[in-house]
């Protein structure tokens, strides 16, 4: 299966969490954006708790492990901190405004979930949500799919605008909320530039960031 393939998969299976009735306006994968600052290991969310690690990651948990290690070895000051306080100042002078505490950087830190085999991460615009659900990666091999939940989510009434960066690097985009902060995204593959019709103000590059 091609990875073009597992996205389109990981896409139509997001959709069995749309309540019935509830109107599906867009949806694509999503990351955050290359030059986006990334939340910290221990301000992820643990997220589908339910599903067993699979043999091909636990074979990978000891790099993960070392890795993990490596980082706060270089840097152990930086890991106390990331689990004690909001170090917004990481955020300065990048695709990125309002803080880890700000409804953008919950929408970060949802991004990158954490989870025993990984997964995918699908954005959905609903006609009353903006939501992120997590697609489990595990089953590559054996057949058998993991759970897929929500695993973050916010009234699109909280959702001020989405501002297109193609200028900058194709389907990376700002999500903007009513508290003022915004966050970039990336939506990777095919189809990207209809994802922001999907929203209720759509901006362009050429257009200034909104003030609240």
């Amino acid at each position: 299966m091609t990875g073009r393939d597992r996205s389109r998969e990981s896409v139509e299976r997001a959709r069995i969490v749309v309540p019935t009735g509830e109107v599906l306006r867009g949806e694509h994968m999503v990351a955050p954006a290359h030059r986006a600052p990334r939340a910290g290991y221990f301000r992820r969310p643990r997220s589908l708790r339910s599903e067993r690690r699979t043999l091909w990651s636990w074979c990978w948990l000891p790099v993960y492990g070392v890795a993990r290690i490596a980082s706060i070895t270089w840097n152990p000051f930086e890991a106390l901190f990331e689990a004690l306080m909001d170090r917004e100042g990481k955020s300065r002078g990048k695709p990125f405004h309002g803080g880890w505490g700000s409804m953008a950087g919950q929408l970060a830190k949802a991004l990158l979930p954490r989870t025993k085999n990984g997964a995918h991460v699908v954005m959905q615009v609903t006609d009353s949500q903006l939501r992120l659900v997590y697609v489990s990666g595990a089953g590559g091999i054996t057949g058998r799919h993991g759970p897929v939940e929500i695993g973050w989510a916010a009234d699109l009434r909280d959702v001020a605008w989405v501002r297109d960066r193609s200028d900058v690097v194709g389907g990376d985009h700002e999500i903007g909320f009513v508290d003022g902060s915004w966050y970039t995204v990336r939506f990777a593959g095919q189809g990207w530039r209809r994802m922001s019709d999907a929203f209720p103000v759509r901006l362009s590059h050429l257009d200034p960031v909104p003030h609240p």
